[in-house]
């Protein structure tokens, strides 16, 4: 109860432009949007208009372009949300039966997601071994491969949101392809802000979503597949709502959702493609949050936090899981409100590798250099306010 009587008059401050009584997001999705694709949503659009027919279409193209995606692939939008179009593609492209399993070869929220719809929808599945600490290795994923050739599929991540370990997806569908296996790469944390390309034909299948660094909104998902695996159909759909074939069949025939589309999101994304491209595209886009995460864990560590990873591991660049600090007088949840109350809102460390009370900072979506010092002195006023006299967490 003084937990809420303490934030029941929240002061003011200045959010971001179009929308000031709101807090800047320091998460991995949604994030903070841009107002030109914030005003893209205050028209209306008809499901069969030819207008918005266009547009979607439009829309998938662009995502395939960031891609290099070629002829052989097709990008399928679907109203859905991140896990749920997961689920479609591992209800059409996992295999079935005793002698046929997918390998979850990552770690992390996305790699737990994907192990439970496997197991949820009754396909066959593995996980690899391993720290949740450190990348996936070639050479690990080599192994595993020729040790059993029941392996059919193998699904990677390229972020884990959980810590913001980044794995070399790249080379590691190389590797599965070479053994002959089918790829799917979950990059949901890091299309728009890391270059990938379809153009050497390693990776089956590409799963991602618009509101994380290609910094748009919420409302649908994609896709990117190869086209052949879907004209197969390989795998019966375990649901008629999330069969991946149909909802190709329908998008690719008449431009069309079934069902009542994402207007308002497809139309955002648009706007937030070209803004992506006027920056100079994913490599341009990295640089930027990089820059501002740079700057960030400079300021973190003067004020004594530390990261949970290792230096020297590979890391995302915008995404850092910090340990709980040491000081008796820090306590998750009334640090994080009180951040939230200053005008920027972080995310926990609930089921994190890391000691209990760990939070999580990105420095992704339409932020600048100022809203990572106007960060730091929020954090810095937090902890004089709460009595804390350094971050560092126990030995």
């Amino acid at each position: 109860m003084a937990l809420a009587e303490d934030y029941k008059y929240a002061p003011s401050f200045n959010g971001p432009e179009g929308q000031e009584d709101m807090p800047w997001l320091l998460t991995m999705g949604p994030v903070t949007t841009s107002r030109d694709v914030k005003l893209a949503m205050l028209a209306d659009w008809s499901m069969r208009d030819t207008e918005f027919v266009s547009l979607t279409l439009e829309v998938t193209e662009q995502l395939l372009e960031l891609v290099d995606g070629t002829s052989e692939y097709d990008c399928i939008p679907l109203h859905l949300s991140g896990d749920t179009v997961l689920e479609s593609v591992l209800g059409a492209l996992a295999p079935t039966g005793r002698k046929r399993k997918t390998l979850i070869a990552a770690h992390g929220p996305h790699a737990d997601q994907a192990a439970n719809i496997l197991t949820h929808i009754k396909r066959p599945v593995e996980t690899i071994a391993g720290s949740a600490l450190k990348p996936v290795t070639t050479n690990r994923l080599s192994k595993v491969l020729e040790a059993d050739p029941d392996i059919h599929t193998v699904y990677l991540t390229e972020i884990d949101v959980s810590t913001g370990l980044s794995n070399p997806v790249a080379n590691l569908a190389a590797i599965a392809h070479e053994a002959g296996r089918k790829v799917i790469v979950d990059v949901r944390a890091s299309i728009g802000a890391t270059p990938l390309s379809l153009a050497d034909g390693t990776m089956d299948a590409v799963v991602g979503v618009p509101w994380a660094c290609i910094e748009s909104v919420p409302g649908f998902s994609f896709v990117m597949v190869r086209r052949s695996l879907l004209t197969d159909s390989l795998f019966q759909s375990p649901s008629a709502s999330l069969d991946l074939v149909e909802m190709w069949k329908g998008i690719h025939r008449t431009g069309w959702f079934p069902g009542t589309p994402p207007a308002h999101a497809i139309v955002a994304c648009g706007v937030a493609l070209r803004r992506l491209y006027l920056e100079g595209g994913p490599d341009m886009r990295r640089k930027r949050y990089q820059e501002h995460h740079s700057r960030l864990l400079s300021g973190m560590a003067q004020l004594g936090f530390a990261p949970t990873l290792a230096g020297g591991t590979a890391n995302c660049g915008y995404l850092t899981l910090f340990k709980a600090p040491a000081d008796r007088h820090y306590s998750p949840a009334i640090f994080a409100q009180r951040l939230r109350q200053m005008g920027f809102v972080i995310m926990d460390g609930d089921g994190c590798p890391g000691p209990e009370g760990s939070f999580r900072v990105a420095s992704i979506g339409a932020m600048d250099e100022t809203v990572t010092d106007q960060f730091l002195r929020a954090v810095e006023k937090v902890m004089r306010d709460l009595g804390m006299r350094s971050g560092t967490p126990a030995r």
